[in-house]
């Protein structure tokens, strides 16, 4: 989530009034809460130690229409109820807010009275069989490098910063939108330019927690997917269209300009699997083959042949 999106949400560069909390970029809005997860272990805390030391419990209805939120003995703050909370998740603009009083479906309330999504409780998004699933209304944790727990969700749009965390006042945090940007880049048609704002690195350290393997991998986030091809490179940008792919497949093996230069029976190296040209100069490459880590014949420079 952009800085210019928590401006918005805090209401700064406002003069009073009520407003609309509106955001620009990757509309990450969540249709209805995943099933399968508790609200009360997912979305609320149901232990947090304040400064003070003493434990803060939250007790909801088996309806998960209200709580209240225990701060210390004789003191009582009722907290928003679960409804609430995944309306404004998924659709910010139903959210309005004057002075420090924030209004959804009815229901007015502080950024105090908005309970902590925990990150202890959500569960990491890893690939399976070069798939992987970031699903839909769904909120989810990565842990980068350093140990630490950055909390996302995800929608049919991509995924990003959780709305209700930003509200309740959560510093900006640059990793988790890095990341964030990495993977909804990976939904886009052509991500080959993703080497322009991730190093080779980065790219690979993502790819490497995700559990990606070199070949094709799909994404999906909702309702969409892509497939993309991840490959061993050196020379270019790791990450190519499955579109891209096919493409040079198609010319390296049903004949094409890539290898005219070339003389049959030259031989072209993937690994240490060895490929030799053919007199209609085509190459006899199994699809799915890292064609991006081809090893040209090393007597040739510039496709010309070198004494």
């Amino acid at each position: 989530m952009s800085k210019d999106i928590e401006k918005r949400i805090s209401g700064k560069g406002r003069q009073g009034g009520s407003m609309n909390i509106r955001f620009s970029g990757f509309s990450n809005s969540l249709q209805s809460l995943n099933r399968r997860q508790s609200l009360t272990n997912i979305l609320l805390n149901k232990q947090n130690v304040g400064q003070s030391g003493k434990k803060d419990l939250f007790v909801r209805s088996t309806t998960y229409d209200a709580g209240t939120y225990t701060i210390s003995a004789g003191q009582r703050r009722k907290m928003i109820p679960g409804s609430v909370l995944a309306a404004m998740n998924n659709d910010i603009s139903k959210v309005r807010k004057q002075g420090d009083i924030y209004e959804c479906g009815g229901t007015f309330f502080t950024a105090e009275q908005i309970p902590k999504i925990s990150g202890a409780c959500l569960n990491e998004i890893k690939a399976e069989d070069n798939i992987i699933d970031f699903g839909k209304n769904k909120y989810f944790k990565y842990v980068s490098g350093d140990g630490q727990e950055h909390c996302l969700y995800t929608d049919n749009k991509g995924i990003g910063s959780i709305v209700s965390e930003i509200m309740r006042g959560e510093p900006y945090d640059p990793v988790l939108e890095r990341y964030a940007s990495f993977w909804n880049y990976m939904m886009t048609k052509d991500p080959v330019y993703v080497q322009l704002s991730y190093s080779d690195e980065e790219i690979r350290g993502y790819m490497e927690n995700a559990g990606i393997k070199n070949g094709f991998f799909t994404v999906k986030m909702g309702d969409r997917e892509a497939t993309q091809f991840y490959s061993a490179t050196k020379t270019t940008s790791p990450i190519q269209s499955k579109e891209r792919y096919d493409a040079r497949y198609k010319n390296l093996t049903s004949g094409g300009i890539l290898l005219d230069e070339y003389e049959a029976g030259d031989i072209f190296k993937i690994g240490d699997k060895e490929y030799i040209l053919s007199e209609n100069h085509t190459l006899d490459i199994p699809y799915g083959e890292d064609i991006y880590n081809l090893e040209y014949p090393s007597n040739y420079k510039f496709g010309k042949k070198v004494e």
